[in-house]
């Protein structure tokens, strides 16, 4: 079955509209780089990569399919007559979840050897104990693509490792217990270092606060490769300034970009990284194979991959 396709973003590879017809004879391919020029040609299309604000929504008469640009969406991405409509939704998820482990294992690694103390004195003077990590246990809350990722690579140094997930199941390689959210406050005072590697849902915006942060074991730290709105920025701030958490390491952050005279660039227990986790992987070959399958999977009729559920935007 043919259709028809806009890309509605100015990311779009240029390659992408002749390879997708190479994959789909006789599909249409049109590219705008601003949405807004798709005003009228929304009306018939079939389908969309990108984001389709309301606008184009309210024009669209026959699309079954979105498929976002991104991995994570989080709530500014929806709105009530897209989560409300009959169209499809998949995202790029399982894009960077290599990236995404080892940028978290990174953090934890550099506050386990106390490069937070070390890089910033430029003095060759000994300072704190080492953290030996065999004696360590780790909670990946979030047991999607990076953090089943993220749970091999702590295994692999001889950490205990748990895991919080809502969905997942079955136990990734490395993690010894794997339990749902109802759990997550006993699983907290457990945990050395607590790896959140969660997309942003209506449940969990939020969602790591004082209550959390105070269930946390004392002298525990915070890695944060997420989405900043999961957690409530001042708790956190309050958390390491009462020294009830030993440190943090976040790649993003609520607000973002983070303002240059916000506390947490001047607390000596914080590393930052300007969510940057992702960088070095090749996921627009990845992104471009994800659509190209799909796009043959709708032709046909076939179930689509990385279907998101609207209401809790993942």
């Amino acid at each position: 079955m043919s259709f028809k396709i806009l890309l509605l973003t100015p990311d779009a590879d240029p390659s992408w509209p002749a390879k997708i017809r190479r994959a789909v004879p006789g599909v249409v391919v049109n590219t705008y780089s601003d949405p807004q020029d798709a005003l009228d040609d929304i009306a018939d299309a079939d389908a969309a990569y990108g984001t389709v604000p309301p606008e184009l929504l309210a024009r669209a008469r026959k699309l079954r399919w979105i498929c976002a640009a991104r991995a994570g969406l989080g709530g500014a991405w929806f709105y009530d007559a897209l989560v409300n409509s009959d169209v499809l939704v998949t995202n790029m998820r399982g894009s960077y979840n290599e990236h995404l482990a080892a940028h978290a294992v990174a953090f934890l690694l550099a506050f386990a050897r106390r490069f937070d103390h070390y890089l910033p004195q430029k003095r060759w003077q000994r300072g704190p104990q080492m953290i030996d990590l065999p004696e360590q246990t780790v909670l990946i809350v979030g047991v999607g693509g990076a953090g089943g990722e993220a749970s091999k690579l702590c295994a692999a140094l001889a950490m205990r490792v748990l895991g919080i997930d809502p969905r997942v199941t079955e136990l990734p390689p490395g993690m010894s217990d794997l339990a749902t959210p109802e759990r997550l406050g006993e699983r907290l005072g457990e945990a050395d270092f607590v790896i959140l590697t969660t997309p942003e849902t209506p449940d969990t915006v939020g969602m790591f606060d004082a209550r959390l942060f105070a269930r946390m074991k004392r002298g525990a730290h915070f890695i944060n490769i997420a989405r900043g709105r999961c957690v409530v920025t001042d708790d956190l701030v309050a958390a390491l300034r009462s020294g009830h958490l030993a440190g943090a390491g976040l790649d993003v952050a609520d607000p973002e970009p983070l303002p240059p005279d916000h506390p947490l660039w001047s607390m000596p227990n914080v590393l930052i990284t300007p969510h940057v986790a992702i960088y070095g992987t090749p996921y627009r070959d990845k992104w471009e194979a994800m659509l190209i399958e799909n796009c043959r999977r709708f032709a046909a009729g076939q179930p689509l991959l990385n279907i998101v559920d609207k209401e809790k935007w993942f």
